[in-house]
């Protein structure tokens, strides 16, 4: 065992104006969410450190307490700009100006993701002609839960493209929605569409179907390609099980360790359920419909409903967010316990595709707390025996 806590991977610090009500409640929004992001269970789920910097940390000044930098690998500075910040600009501009320096003497090892108030205030003069703000005065029009909404998958897609680049990721991550065509299509198409709108203010990338692919290109390589690199979103329906390009897909998803999330849009009777589609987060969802009828008195259909997409991408992100976390957290604690190759880091509890496909001789799993139940570590060990039986199971607390 490992002596000591360990240093945190990531921190989020938020920082606003206190007498800002709106901000206040921005910043709970956050704390709440970050608490236990992805996959849980038991009651154990993955947790992310947020922090408030907001009221004055001595008389002679409004700005709050300094930030440590060096208690985490990684900290993301969110700043939640409005008028009461922009009234005391001269400080916030100080403090936070300060802060972006010492974040470029860390090597940019940390990000600063400022927000814009809601209604157009402009930015602190420290970032004034330098430093994009997100727009939240464009989304004024949203109703206040879908507001909160639209903020967390911007705040986590930057969280996740922040990883990307300092694990040397630089490629762009697409969002790979795996679907059966014969009753999938729609909702799989309608969450594309609503990512692609200009007006809904969204930067994922996707990749959706062989539609996207040049004349002559290879289907298996290219879909191969998209969804190693990519966070594969099922659309589950009732027949998604039955067809083999659906379970080609998810499968390679595992195969490569992959963040994936089942979006269960099931109707009347599923014949089957494919064995390795499970041991995943699984969020039910509305299914999108083509046959939308026109209300009584109205000569066109009322449009489709798409509330339901934003919530869905930001469990998706989270959970991409979460593998991405216990990737890094579980290297580093592995290095510092002298846990050498071979060992073989999941993002989920083991399955028996892990054993099988995956696990070397003397060889070490490492997957999220808490530790699997009786039942299906007996299972396991079974198939390690046969396997690698000199290989061990742990979870991240067990180092």
């Amino acid at each position: 065992m490992c002596e000591g806590p360990m240093r945190d991977v990531l921190r989020i610090y938020v920082l606003w104006a206190p007498r800002s009500a709106v901000s206040g409640k921005v910043a709970e929004l956050i704390s709440k969410h970050f608490d236990g992001i992805g996959m849980e269970r038991d009651g154990v789920s993955h947790r992310v450190p947020v922090r408030y910097r907001s009221v004055a940390w001595d008389a002679g000044s409004i700005q709050p307490r300094p930030i440590d930098l060096e208690g985490a690998d990684h900290n993301a500075i969110v700043l939640l700009h409005s008028g009461d910040m922009q009234r005391q600009d001269a400080e916030w501009s100080k403090y936070v100006g300060d802060l972006n320096r010492r974040i470029a003497a860390r090597g940019n090892v940390d990000v600063y993701i400022p927000f814009g108030a809601l209604t157009p205030q402009g930015s602190l003069t420290c970032d004034e002609g330098k430093i994009q703000y997100a727009r939240r005065d464009r989304w004024q029009a949203l109703p206040d839960q879908a507001k909160d909404t639209r903020f967390l998958l911007h705040l986590v897609f930057k969280l996740r493209e922040h990883i990307r680049k300092v694990t040397n990721r630089d490629e762009k991550e697409p969002l790979f929605v795996s679907h059966a065509k014969a009753d999938g299509d729609t909702t799989a198409r309608a969450i594309v569409d609503y990512i692609k709108s200009t007006s809904n203010d969204l930067l994922l990338d996707t990749f959706y179907d062989a539609k996207e692919l040049s004349p002559g290109e290879n289907f298996g390589n290219r879909f191969e390609d998209e969804i190693k690199r990519g966070t594969l979103l099922a659309i589950v329906s009732d027949i998604y099980d039955s067809r083999p390009w659906c379970v080609y897909e998810l499968t390679t998803a595992k195969r490569h360790q992959r963040p994936i999330v089942l979006a269960d849009v099931g109707g009347l009777r599923t014949s089957r359920t494919y064995p390795y589609g499970a041991n995943l987060p699984r969020v039910r969802v509305k299914r999108a419909t083509d046959d939308a009828k026109p209300a009584p008195g109205e000569d066109k259909p009322a449009p489709e409903d798409t509330t339901w997409i934003e919530p869905l991408l930001v469990e998706t992100l989270s959970e991409a967010l979460r593998c991405d976390l216990f990737g890094m957290q579980a290297s580093k604690r592995a290095d510092s316990a002298g846990i050498a190759a071979p060992r073989l880091i999941l993002p989920r509890p083991p399955e028996l595709l892990d054993i099988v496909e995956r696990l070397q001789p003397k060889g070490t799993v490492i997957y999220p707390d808490p530790p699997l139940g009786r039942i299906e570590s007996e299972i396991l060990m079974k198939a390690m025996q046969a396997v690698a039986p000199d290989a061990r199971l742990r979870t991240l607390g067990e180092i």
